[in-house]
């Protein structure tokens, strides 16, 4: 199990260096705002809020930062299974290891694997983040895993008015 992040990979790379591994890795080449946005969660330090239509390419902004942070690990917290399960096929094509956690997916197994560093990105439910007591809180509550976060990312977050009176969690 690792112990800390290594502090020497916190250098923050050229916009250039992010358009070029994001192509390598993902095949997809970035806009300028989609890099502006990665480097300002690179950077850390201050909430990042991104928007943009349906269908732009938010989802990349917050992907090509686990491009340079391999000591780390991203919370995507997403109300849409459809859409976690989706991302996480996604990522592992590209070679991240991810997990979705759902109601379906939140195994006392799953969660010993996400606490040992097994995968990059956690997708989860905004169930399963809030469940008193359950995996996700206890992860929270290690220090040595909080200090692995890179960024907690709350996807699809206009559901937050729409669905926020039968999915309080959310």
């Amino acid at each position: 199990m690792p112990l800390s992040p290594d502090p020497n990979q916190s250098a923050l790379p050229t916009l250039s260096n992010i358009a070029t591994h994001t192509q390598e890795v993902f095949g997809i080449q970035p806009c300028q705002w989609q890099l502006q946005v990665a480097e300002a969660i690179l950077k850390g330090g201050h909430d990042v809020l991104c928007i943009a239509r349906t269908g732009m390419g938010k989802t990349l902004t917050f992907w090509m930062p686990l491009l340079f942070r391999p000591a780390g690990i991203q919370i995507v917290v997403t109300p849409l299974n459809l859409l976690g399960k989706q991302n996480v096929m996604s990522l592992v094509k590209a070679g991240i290891q991810a997990i979705s956690i759902s109601s379906e997916t939140a195994t006392p197994a799953n969660f010993q694997a996400i606490g040992a560093f097994q995968y990059r990105v956690v997708v989860i439910s905004p169930e399963q983040l809030m469940r008193p007591e359950g995996g996700f809180e206890k992860l929270l509550k290690n220090p040595l895993f909080v200090s692995w976060i890179i960024s907690i990312v709350i996807d699809e977050a206009h559901c937050l008015t729409e669905w926020g009176e039968f999915r309080p969690e959310y």
